[in-house]
């Protein structure tokens, strides 16, 4: 291999290997040609067998078609297509993967930071990580790009009031929608009693309603422990069966279907935005009642290891990591009985 420099301020490298010759310019210095050249000269070796045709966009685009979209849930499947658009309307989604380093990625974040807060941005840059991971894994690239990548968010997160109700507003909205005999409403009431993301009450049939158990099965399809059964108060039982019973249900059984169309989850949130200004309450997502649900149960003395199992996340560090200010709120609280315990002594 050798370097050399040319218009007295560039360097390239230059090498033949089976046959085939190898070069590239625009390197600064002599030193950084080198290396380059040797890192290419080292992944020949080692059997890599580059597409030096294929774009960010497009390879993501196919990792997304062929490894998310058949597993994960279409709510899901948004910010995968939310990214890829991203990657669409930047330059660095027109660049040849073999072409990606760290620098130029950066630059990207830094781009997209600019308009979006901390978890859009952490969960962009994740996704787009974890593809380049399989990437490296198929041998079209050697090096990661992403690895420890920086961003500041230029956009604030949600304030924690728009998260969350208070214990009088949620069950406030409990009695609002409990008066309610629309679809929505009974959809946001069975949100309230069980905590599901409301892709787990839309898909749901009258057979997931069991009465003598005072248990509903839900199904977010969103990851392996998403499939669960959740035990609810009689009463709220009672009131989701005299509603069902007066309503027209689809053939196939789904609760949430009229007219042959699923219940949007558009029309869902209108609902509770509608209830909420109607009480005086800021408005919310939907979501926010998932979380309220937690942070209620946690007020009650409830472990965090049966309020996982009853969200249905994957494993307890989700939760935790999730919900880690509230769990914060309540160490300060048990410290104090413990203190106090142990004063007793």
């Amino acid at each position: 291999m050798r370097t050399r420099c040319y218009d007295g301020k560039k360097w390239q490298y230059e090498f033949k290997y089976e046959g085939k010759r190898y070069r590239k310019k625009g390197f600064k210095t002599k030193r950084e040609a080198n290396s380059a050249g040797l890192d290419k000269l080292n992944e020949l070796r080692q059997g890599y067998n580059f597409d030096s045709a294929l774009t960010l966009k497009d390879y993501f685009r196919n990792w997304c078609e062929t490894y998310k979209e058949p597993v994960v849930a279409p709510t899901t499947y948004r910010h995968y297509k939310f990214t890829l658009q991203h990657l669409k309307n930047h330059k660095i989604g027109n660049m040849r993967l073999t072409d990606l380093n760290r620098q130029v990625y950066q630059k990207f974040i830094n781009d997209f930071s600019k308009n979006h807060a901390k978890e859009t941005i952490r969960k962009t840059n994740g996704v787009i990580r974890s593809a380049l991971n399989d990437a490296i894994y198929d041998g079209l690239i050697n090096k990661n790009p992403t690895y420890k990548v920086n961003y500041k968010a230029g956009k604030e997160t949600k304030k924690e009031s728009e998260k969350y109700v208070t214990i009088y507003e949620y069950e406030a909205l409990k009695e609002h929608f409990k008066n309610s005999d629309s679809r929505s409403g009974l959809a946001l009431y069975i949100m309230i009693c069980t905590g599901c993301r409301i892709s787990g009450v839309k898909y749901m049939k009258v057979q997931h309603i069991d009465q003598i158990k005072n248990q509903i099965y839900i199904d977010e399809h969103k990851t392996d422990s998403s499939p669960r059964y959740v035990t609810i108060a009689k009463k709220d039982m009672q009131h989701i069966v005299s509603v069902i019973d007066d309503m027209i249900i689809s053939y196939d059984g789904y609760i949430f279907k009229h007219g042959g169309v699923i219940l949007t989850s558009n029309a869902i949130n209108k609902a509770l935005k509608k209830a909420c200004i109607k009480l005086g309450i800021t408005p919310i997502t939907s979501h926010a009642i998932r979380h309220t649900h937690c942070s209620y149960l946690l007020a009650k003395g409830i472990s965090i290891y049966y309020i996982s199992k009853r969200l249905g996340h994957k494993n307890i560090s989700i939760t935790t990591s999730i919900y880690s200010h509230l769990l914060e709120e309540k160490f300060v609280e048990e410290d104090n009985k413990a203190v106090e315990a142990l004063s007793e002594m």
